[in-house]
């Protein structure tokens, strides 16, 4: 039956624990319920429930064992991130858990769906985890500048050992509960629906009445695993820059070398530091603006997308191509489109050597690859696309072309099919005059490759309707993209901002490609602006300006280089020179190249301070950035911030250029920086300045997306 109990209730707190005491054959048992939707986050109403359910489930002479589980089909997401703001209330996550953990009756966890972050740390100080087939275990704090600050680093490894928990938390990644058990996260994995496993976990907990619950308990002795530190240097390469994966292996070192009480005081001043660094500070940031960015003024909420049952593709090339696997991986029909038969056997013949080599790699069965190619049929006559509910044109960057192509699009496209251009700078607005349908027109600006890249920039025009945005915005979120909505202008946001960067204005001073890409790449950039021209080809820009005749060798390094077929990886030489596996080192050749240029335009060589590099790689790009924002081609400064971190690889610890003008670099710096290189500053910025607005202010906002409203009247519905 169900008694109140003193964790139902939790007044004006967020979140309850709900309270069953449950007669079996076998005895009484209490299952705890752990109630605060969406996801059962552990705010203050939790934490206060589990702690008073569990000490009277200890106290209640009937009771022999419990389970502990999650309402709505979660176990637990985890802490209540508003709570890192607000201040915590109430006993500590930390505390709660010993509580369960010294318990004289056995607790199972019955993890049916996600537990994430603080709800495995839960998990964890349970004495047995059982989970369902649905479920998910992860801590994904490393994401958030943080790390698993409620015992995780220091019982996961005394239950699976430092090399494997290092894996685990340093990734953030969630694991499916079958891979789970293999890897001894969880003792047990259970079919059925979530009545089935709560009764397979009372059985359970029912048979392990009598087991000395002390060897259960993972808050005691040390863990088990050697020197670890390869994995130190491991992840200060895969996570180069970040505080917390360094952190973290630091824990599990005490986890190692420490008992338990002092592997905690380890875990707590670890915790602190990066709690009050800038780094979690932007990553907490980034969560909220990666979420935000989803939300359309006018449209969320208000505006149903149309189903999405079936994509088709125009132009079989690479990006066509990848799209089109981005497609089939969520589940749609998709029907790939060319008009050159050779150019669409080649196009379907590539996606199946990709497939093929996710095969060898192992990251996917051949039966997966089957179904997925199963979805996917070519063409070559339009007609083919006649029952498709959206259609991405993603053929070369030619206006007549695409205008051609979305005058056929609205020939045989059924009514209300979304018709999208994949253009990355090219009028949105032009090519929706190629058609009597402007209101179902649309930018999809995926970042190459599409399959791989988790950005799709989407490109609102004057006419575009709201149904064709919200359609859009459910577009990116089925292919599980970072989706963004943006103003129609030369080159939208992300290209916009990103093609200010001042890289090529400091080498024309005098400052060599080196020291150009470590300045950037010490920033954060997981490459250099000259590594990356190396990686995209210098002859692309090049040859256009030769074509154009504005080709000047003389006076321009990147015409210079061109010149002498240096035109980076592709050739083995550019602004480096290249070995067979595609690593670089200085070229004295090149580096010749650049100082004849810097002769002849009376400059010499020169040294620079490293923040000299970057405020001239990166101040343009925050006053672009202003600039977008002035204009209403962005509906939120956070915006901007999600367009550069997922598209071109901003460091997500810093937040996005804009979060780093705010609250890094501070924007009365920013103003005087951008004044002295000769910029004409944003009007937006120079007012930012003057009222002095922070990031959060409502002023600021308000005035943001008044820009926006005022550019983009309400789309018709």
């Amino acid at each position: 039956s169900k008694l109140p109990k003193p964790g139902d209730f939790t007044g004006s707190m967020k979140g309850q624990v709900l309270y069953e005491k449950r007669q079996t054959k076998d005895g009484h048992v209490a299952i705890l319920t752990m109630d605060n939707k969406p996801v059962n986050a552990l705010s203050e109403g939790v934490r206060v429930g589990l702690d008073k359910c569990v000490k009277d489930l200890v106290a209640d002479p009937e009771i022999t064992a419990a389970v502990l589980t999650g309402a709505s089909g979660v176990f637990c997401g985890g802490a209540d991130i508003s709570e890192f703001a607000t201040g915590l209330n109430g006993p500590s996550l930390p505390q709660v858990i010993s509580v369960m953990e010294n318990s004289s009756k056995p607790i199972v966890a019955a993890v049916d769906g996600l537990a994430l972050g603080g709800g495995f740390e839960v998990a964890l100080g349970c004495h047995w985890r059982l989970a369902s087939t649905r479920a998910q275990a992860g801590l994904p704090e490393v994401n958030l500048g943080i790390l698993p600050g409620a015992g995780g680093t220091q019982r996961l490894p005394r239950l699976i050992g430092a090399e494997k928990s290092v894996d685990f938390m340093c990734r953030g990644a969630p694991m499916k509960a079958q891979k789970a058990k293999e890897v001894g996260l969880f003792d047990e994995v259970i079919e059925g629906d979530h009545a089935a496993v709560l009764q397979a976990c009372v059985d359970f907990a029912l048979s392990k009445t009598s087991v000395d619950l002390d060897a259960r308990r993972l808050g005691q002795g040390k863990a088990q695993g050697g020197d670890i530190s390869k994995k130190r240097q491991e992840y200060n390469k895969l996570r180069a820059g970040e505080a917390a994966p360094q952190a973290i292996i630091t824990c599990i070192e005490a986890a190692v070398s420490k008992d338990f009480k002092d592997g905690m005081k380890v875990e707590f001043q670890e915790f602190c530091k990066l709690m009050t660094g800038s780094q979690a500070q932007a990553l907490q940031y980034m969560f909220f603006a990666e979420r935000q960015c989803q939300k359309i003024p006018g449209v969320a909420g208000a505006v149903r997308p149309h189903q999405l049952k079936c994509c088709g593709i125009v132009g079989a090339g690479l990006m066509g191509g990848g799209i089109a696997m981005a497609c089939a991986e969520a589940g749609m029909k998709v029907v790939l489109l060319d008009r050159d038969e050779k150019n669409l056997e080649r196009g379907i013949n590539v996606i199946k050597k990709n497939y093929a080599r996710s095969v060898d790699r192992k990251s996917k069965s051949q039966v997966q690859v089957d179904e997925l190619l199963s979805k996917l049929s070519g063409s070559t006559s339009y007609e083919a696309l006649a029952d498709c509910d959206i259609v991405v044109e993603a053929v070369f960057e030619n206006l007549e072309l695409k205008k051609d192509i979305f005058t056929r699009l609205d020939e045989v496209c059924k009514p209300g099919c979304v018709l999208a251009s994949n253009t990355s700078y090219l009028d949105i607005d032009q090519i929706a005059d190629a058609t009597n349908r402007p209101q179902d027109v649309i930018g999809c600006h995926f970042f190459s490759p599409a399959n791989v890249m988790k950005f799709l920039e989407n490109v609102r025009g004057p006419r575009t309707g709201a149904e064709t945005i919200s359609t859009a915005m459910s577009f990116g979120k089925r292919l599980g993209k970072v989706t963004c909505l943006v103003g129609n202008c030369p080159g939208f946001v992300a290209n916009r901002v990103m093609g200010v960067s001042g890289w090529m204005n400091v080498m024309s001073e005098g400052v060599f490609p080196h020291e150009i890409d470590a300045a950037a790449e010490a920033y954060g950039m997981r490459m250099g602006p000259c590594r990356m021209w190396d990686l995209v080809g210098i002859d692309l820009f090049a040859r256009e300006r030769e074509r154009e005749g504005k080709l000047n060798p003389e006076k321009f390094v990147l015409d210079a280089m061109y010149k002498a077929q240096r035109y980076g990886q592709k050739s083995g030489k550019g602004f480096y020179t290249y070995d067979e596996k595609r690593r670089h080192q200085r070229d004295p050749t090149a580096e010749a190249l650049i100082q004849q240029v810097w002769k002849t335009n009376g400059v010499q060589a020169k040294t620079v301070s490293e923040e000299e590099i970057i405020d001239n790689l990166y101040l343009p790009v925050v006053n672009e950035g202003f600039k977008c924002l002035e204009e209403g081609m962005a509906i939120r400064a956070s915006d901007v911030d999600v367009c550069c971190v997922f598209g071109y690889n901003w460091p997500r610890y810093r937040g996005g250029p804009m979060k780093w003008a705010f609250t890094e670099v501070g924007l009365e710096k920013v103003l005087a920086k951008v004044e002295a290189l000769g910029l004409k500053p944003s009007a937006l910025l120079k007012e930012a300045v003057e009222k002095k607005w922070k990031m959060n202010s409502k002023d600021f906002n308000a005035r943001v997306l008044a820009a926006w409203n005022s550019t983009w009247p309400e789309a018709r519905l």
